[in-house]
């Protein structure tokens, strides 16, 4: 006869099972990419605009800013700062200061948030990256600075750099 007390335990380490699942992957299955791992990326300095991991949709929103850029002869919105630093310059070791954690996960979609100082003597700046995964990588699909009273969205920024403004 079954006791109470093994229908218990075994009731208990079945609802833990799926927590413990995934936390690590079964031999031979493939490794979950990290969301962090691709925004470390944008801050290589060995990275140039054009390699930055964006999305399908944000890299056609940068390349309609810079086609209007060109077709103007002059910096458009979206294009006149690096939305890594929310900078023009930068202090050479601020990627010293970069902290990194992840707010939000699912399958699709991630949300990381970066901390950093862009000049040592400057407050910290927050910026979000809002990534998407496609063809099985995670990929940047906005960045957003959430700041009160100067926040920014990429993608908005683009949106209108590319119709001139």
């Amino acid at each position: 006869m079954i006791s109470r007390r093994f229908t218990l335990a075994l009731l208990a380490s079945s609802l833990a099972l799926p927590a413990w699942a995934q936390t690590a992957p079964a031999p031979g299955a493939a490794a979950v990419p990290d969301p962090i791992a691709t925004v470390r990326r944008v801050y290589d300095p060995k990275l140039k605009e054009p390699q930055r991991p964006y999305s399908q949709r944000l890299r056609g929103q940068y390349d309609a800013a810079i086609k209007t850029s060109r077709r103007l002869n002059e910096p458009v919105s979206g294009l006149d700062f690096d939305p890594t630093t929310n900078s023009q310059d930068a202090d050479d070791n601020f990627r010293e200061s970069l902290r990194y954690a992840v707010k939000s996960q699912t399958a699709d979609k991630a949300v990381v948030e970066v901390k950093l100082r862009v000049f040592k003597d400057q407050p910290e700046l927050t910026l979000l990256y809002e990534l998407v995964m496609e063809r099985k990588a995670w990929r940047i699909n906005d960045i957003v600075s959430p700041a009160t009273t100067d926040g920014w969205r990429l993608s908005s920024l683009l949106e209108a750099g590319a119709k001139g403004q």
